[in-house]
């Protein structure tokens, strides 16, 4: 008989082949084959109608198909339509003022073959330093055809049609070409669009929903829907004036794995030869105690270039999709990040932030929630400045200039261009407890790290 070979051994290594192209070493040597710019279609996933004429599925051979304008990718934050040049912000505010194209029955748009996912647990991380949390992944129900109105979106199937009220709407956001729903009824569905713009589906979702909640305003789409009169206008009685804590457990380690810190030199060294990162102001990273580090979000190696320069470990959130597999999932834990479902409210990923800063290590946030798809800095989640007025630890801004136009989030290559990183001077915060944080506070401490972030970034 053939001897049996260990548990999970075959498996592993598989993991490992099948995944090397994802980690970070890899994705700073695909620049070497990809450093020219991408072509024009790219940009369909973000500019889906034609700027000049409104027309939609528009671009092809640097053409508009309905009125014929000229299309020319300049670079990667400009373009040329007509011979008109302008960024690309600026092309895709033309489109956010269109209006929606609806009929008589309040329909807007339809999609064929949209492959439709539920939530599934896939079970616990455990994480460095005893990090913990529920991995999710995706379980493929059927492929269903589209059809988004002004008060619902149908997905129709061969196992029927499901309804997606928005009176029942929790939370729309968009991961890669995917849209994420959360409902109440029917839980977490992942729309994910083969042959449309998935950026589309998100801004027409959520202008319609805007729409159908008029005039309450919304002031955030996920990890939860919330209109102005959620809000809160003053603190919440009987107070508890602590700053969060969670029980102490194993410590989080602060020295990196002898493989992961050969792969940060690594990365380092072809970020700084190859891809032009300078950086300065690394004088204001403190070289111990806890800190978070908050910055612009516009490049998917945003987090990865901020670790390979800096000394200090830091430690981010990443998203709860990453961790497939055995080999991804220890990467990413040696890596120093844990996961968060950022299409909701995620207690398990705030815990373990809180458990980071205990520990006397720097966190690091992207303060808009998700990167940016046009340049323009988001606006920054409230529920990332509540955590950040709880915690009360110096925050370190820092500007991330040129990171667009290296991996913008309409396309999956890398183009060679200089990337600035410029960390500010710390910023002080008074401690205010959850409980007694009120909307001013929020809004306050928002603006301020806002306007020290975006006076580190650099213009184009």
């Amino acid at each position: 008989m053939r001897p049996t070979p260990r548990l999970g051994q075959k498996t592993f290594l598989r993991q490992v082949l099948i995944n090397l192209p994802k980690t970070a070493p890899y994705l700073i040597l695909r620049a070497i084959w990809t450093a020219s710019l991408t072509g024009t279609y790219m940009l369909s996933k973000l500019l889906y109608r034609c700027p000049s004429c409104g027309g939609f599925d528009w671009l092809q051979d640097a053409h508009c198909i309905h009125c014929h304008v000229s299309v020319a990718l300049e670079r990667r934050t400009r373009l040329a339509i007509a011979g008109c040049s302008a960024p690309i912000a600026e092309w895709y505010d033309r489109i956010l003022a269109m209006q929606l194209p609806v009929d008589r029955q309040g329909l807007i748009y339809k999609s064929d073959a949209v492959r439709l996912f539920k939530e599934v647990s896939r079970g616990r991380y455990v994480g460095p330093g005893g990090l913990t949390a529920v991995l999710y992944g995706r379980q493929f129900l059927e492929t269903v055809s589209a059809a988004l109105y002004t008060d619902r979106i149908e997905l129709a199937g061969p196992t029927g049609t499901r309804t997606v009220t928005f009176a029942a709407l929790l939370a729309v956001t968009i991961e890669s070409n995917v849209i994420i729903l959360v409902h109440r009824n029917l839980g977490a569905l992942f729309l994910d669009f083969e042959n449309d713009s998935g950026k589309k589906w998100e801004d027409g979702i959520r202008r319609a929903l805007a729409d159908y909640r008029s005039p309450e305003k919304i002031v955030e789409y996920f990890p939860r829907i919330i209109t102005v009169t959620k809000l809160r206008r003053l603190p919440a009685p009987d107070l508890v004036r602590r700053p969060p804590r969670v029980p102490d457990g194993p410590p989080v380690p602060a020295k990196s794995h002898p493989l992961y810190a050969l792969v940060r030199l690594i990365v380092r060294a072809m970020g700084e030869k190859w891809l032009q990162v300078e950086c300065s102001g690394q004088e204001h990273l403190p070289h111990r105690g806890p800190a978070i580090l908050l910055g612009n979000h516009s490049s998917f190696l945003d987090a990865i270039i901020l670790e390979a320069m800096t000394d200090r470990n830091i430690w981010f959130m990443a998203k709860n999709s990453e961790y497939k597999g055995r080999f991804m999932t220890w990467f990413l834990g040696l890596a120093k990040s844990f996961p968060v479902r950022r299409y909701t409210v995620d207690v398990q990923a705030v815990r373990n932030a809180i458990r980071v800063v205990q520990s006397g290590h720097i966190l690091g946030i992207f303060p808009e929630g998700e990167r940016n798809w046009d340049n323009r800095l988001l606006p920054f989640k409230r529920g990332t400045m509540r955590l950040v007025l709880a915690l009360g630890v110096p925050i370190i801004p820092v500007g991330i200039s040129g990171a667009y136009g290296l991996m913008p989030r309409w396309t999956h290559s890398i183009s060679r261009v200089p990337v600035r990183v410029r960390f500010g001077a710390p910023v002080s915060i008074e401690p205010v407890p959850i409980a007694a944080q009120t909307e001013a506070g929020i809004a306050a401490v928002s603006k301020t790290l806002r306007q020290s972030i975006k006076a580190l970034v650099l213009p184009d």
